[in-house]
């Protein structure tokens, strides 16, 4: 296995572990409407996962590269090609689901109209920004997630 593809791999199971743990963290803070400062809260938790994450690759990264000094440089054109494959693939999934997110937004938004006119209705619409930016967090991570698994998947095929 090449150094890239034990990088994918790593970068897939940091990516699930910390961002599931985001996720765990921050629903229960979204669909309280009674939480104080549900963007402190949220905001605080993003950045910390984010740092978290950051951390974790690149000391993964760099555990990795020590161990495997020896670089194989024919494994990983197979890789290099199976990796613009799948990066194709993880766009058009990341741009139907942006785009399914504001049609499914619009939606919302205009039966939240037509239901209330104050008061529950103004409680969602200040949630709102806040499930926008994590549905879209949700996104792309899932994009990323379909690039990183797509591309392992390709380079076993094609070896």
């Amino acid at each position: 296995m090449s150094l890239r593809e034990k990088q994918l791999w790593a970068s897939v199971l940091v990516g699930l572990v910390v961002w599931g743990a985001y996720a765990v963290h921050v629903v229960p803070i979204l669909w309280d409407p009674a939480h104080p400062d549900p963007a402190v809260a949220t905001g605080l938790a993003f950045a910390t996962a984010l740092v978290v994450f950051v951390i974790a690759e690149a000391a993964l990264a760099g555990v990795m590269a020590w161990f495997q000094r020896r670089h194989r440089p024919a494994q990983d054109q197979a890789l290099t090609d199976a990796a613009l494959i799948a990066g194709q693939v993880a766009l058009v999934v990341l741009i139907t689901l942006l785009v399914l997110t504001l049609a499914g937004l619009w939606g919302a938004a205009i039966w939240i109209e037509r239901q209330y006119s104050v008061g529950v209705g103004a409680t969602v619409f200040s949630r709102a920004p806040l499930l926008l930016a994590n549905l879209l967090l949700l996104e792309i991570v899932l994009a990323e997630g379909v690039r990183s698994v797509l591309t392992l998947l390709l380079v076993r095929r094609r070896r």
